[in-house]
């Protein structure tokens, strides 16, 4: 009779377990790749995107500035016959990146209203500057020219301004300010386009006025109040504080004698009293332009 035994061995039992192992770091590194650095990639995309559409808008602030500041007509426009003369304009690239460029012009010119007090000589001046912006928007993103600033509302967080307006505002002694304001609106139809090609942003000016005309040696204004209506409050706010405090006015309970208020949110209002608290006289030198624009979006 033949006898047989079996011999234990362990050793296919840990090159399994190897395999095992293996295939768990395998695992958990793509895991990890896909939790972690997916995002992190798709992140770092749309700051990237975010950054070249906010480089576009600022160029575009530098044509349409170049366009309104520049030596704009040689007869004034508003006397001209010919209906078809065409002012200067230029033309801007845009980079959709698979976002949307959009147009929103408003219907309606700057308007200045103006109060004569009893006081002689003594105004309350409101200028309403109405809405119309263009939009870059990207996922939970936006990039925006409003009003002659450019704006960035990231997803979260409150919007900042990357870029002020054409809006001065300071101190020429003690009791006196100067607030010189440029508005520029948009004329054109409401249009976008979107996908990931490129688009032009055609401006061109169309008409420029001097509302309030500047005059550098007598304060014209007491109490002026600035109303923007805005889907940013926050960035003219915080533009605002800024400009006004440099100018060395504090902020101040609304139609206070001197100082500040800002309140609302749309309208935005901006109330300035200047510095003088004698006899409420004058003491704000005010100038105010609007240039308007016509805008193609292609």
């Amino acid at each position: 009779m033949i006898k047989t035994s079996m011999i234990r061995s362990d050793k296919a039992v840990s090159e399994i377990l190897g395999m095992v192992m293996l295939i768990s770091i395998m695992m958990l590194v793509i895991g990890g790749i896909l939790l972690a650095g997916v995002p992190m990639i798709e992140s770092g995309k749309s700051r990237a995107r975010m950054e070249v559409a906010a480089n576009s808008f600022l160029s575009m602030q530098n044509d349409i500035e170049e366009v309104v500041r520049g030596p704009i007509w040689i007869k004034d426009p508003s006397t001209e016959t010919n209906i078809n003369r065409l002012g200067p304009s230029r033309e801007t690239e845009f980079e959709l990146m698979g976002g949307m460029l959009k147009v929103l012009p408003n219907r309606t010119n700057i308007s200045e209203k103006s109060k004569t007090l009893n006081i002689t000589n003594n105004k309350n001046l409101t200028i309403i500057i109405p809405p119309g912006s263009i939009t870059y928007m990207a996922d939970q993103e936006r990039i925006v020219y409003e009003n002659g600033a450019v704006i960035r509302k990231y997803e979260r967080g409150a919007p900042m301004m990357l870029s002020n307006p054409l809006i001065s505002i300071y101190k020429i002694d003690y009791n006196n300010i100067t607030i010189s304001i440029h508005a520029i609106s948009l004329n054109g139809t409401l249009s976008s386009v979107g996908g990931d090609g490129k688009a032009w942003i055609e401006t061109r000016l169309v008409s420029y006025n001097q509302t309030i005309q500047p005059n550098s040696t007598t304060p014209n204004a007491n109490n002026t109040y600035i109303n923007i209506t805005s889907a940013y409050p926050e960035a003219w706010t915080a533009f605002f504080d800024e400009k006004l405090q440099g100018a060395g006015l504090k902020k101040s309970p609304k139609w206070n004698a001197t100082g500040y208020n800002i309140s609302g949110t749309r309208p935005l209002e901006i109330g300035i009293y200047g510095n003088w608290n004698f006899g409420n006289k004058n003491d704000i030198l005010l100038s105010l332009y609007e240039s308007r624009l016509d805008v193609k979006v292609r």
